[in-house]
């Protein structure tokens, strides 16, 4: 049997970000994901710790830590299931096991002092000409146009993720603390729901759970291991 995961960005014209319902074959995949990268993060904490802080995408892991992939997880939580981390799905799952690994008890719960974060960039239009410039077929073209509306699509994803974490701390972790399509998650997703349309500022969009659970994950992790900044008082 061969479970995939995968996710989707979609634009619709909706008031408020609404998710997607999961199929039972959905749940029991990301069931298994929560587990595995939880298995991982025990096993490398340090390691996944620096993937997520380095801001590396599914990729840049692959590549640069790959000792990350562990089959013995794999087998330990799945058996002889095959996953396939579409998207930023990998780094997403990391992240969360990381911040359940880490902030479970000691945590903050204001972010105020932290800097903003470097997020993914999508290439610049002229970035892009020279992408396209370089190849022939209209097949490799559509691929790199194709790639390059994902990594956008991501980046401004991430950048939502800052702002729902930012607003909401408190809320955003209580989240990430609950068990993956449980009845809990769906109330920890519906106290966040004023804060989610807050960071909109006016767009429109539709999330899977899966999606937008990792980029408050992600932004999440990084903002509480980040270096508070001194704030100057005011002046009385």
């Amino acid at each position: 049997m061969r479970a995939t995961l995968f996710v989707t960005l979609v634009m619709f014209a909706a008031s408020s970000p609404a998710f997607a319902g999961n199929a039972k074959e959905d749940v029991r995949a990301r069931k298994i994901m929560y587990d595995y990268a939880r298995c991982v993060v025990k096993l490398k904490p340090q390691r996944a710790a620096n993937a997520i802080l380095a801001n590396s995408d599914n990729s840049e892991i692959l590549k640069e830590y790959p000792d990350l992939i562990s089959s013995n997880c794999m087998a330990q939580v799945a058996g002889n299931v095959k996953m396939t981390f579409g998207g930023d799905l990998y780094r997403y799952a990391l992240a969360d096991a990381l911040v359940n690994a880490k902030f479970s008890e000691k945590f903050e719960t204001n972010f105020s002092n932290r800097l903003p974060l470097a997020h993914l960039r999508p290439s610049t239009p002229e970035e892009l000409e020279a992408k396209l410039g370089k190849e022939k077929s209209k097949r490799a073209r559509t691929k790199i146009q194709e790639d390059e509306d994902k990594r956008a699509g991501i980046t401004w994803l991430s950048h939502y993720g800052e702002c729902i974490v930012r607003k909401d701390p408190v809320r955003a972790r209580l989240w990430l603390l609950t068990p993956p399509d449980g009845p809990e998650e769906v109330s920890r997703i519906g106290d966040l729901r004023p804060t989610f349309s807050d960071c909109l500022d006016g767009g429109t969009v539709k999330f899977t759970r899966v999606t937008l659970r990792g980029a408050v994950a992600i932004n999440y992790f990084r903002l509480a291991s980040a270096t508070p900044q001194l704030i100057a008082e005011k002046a009385q």
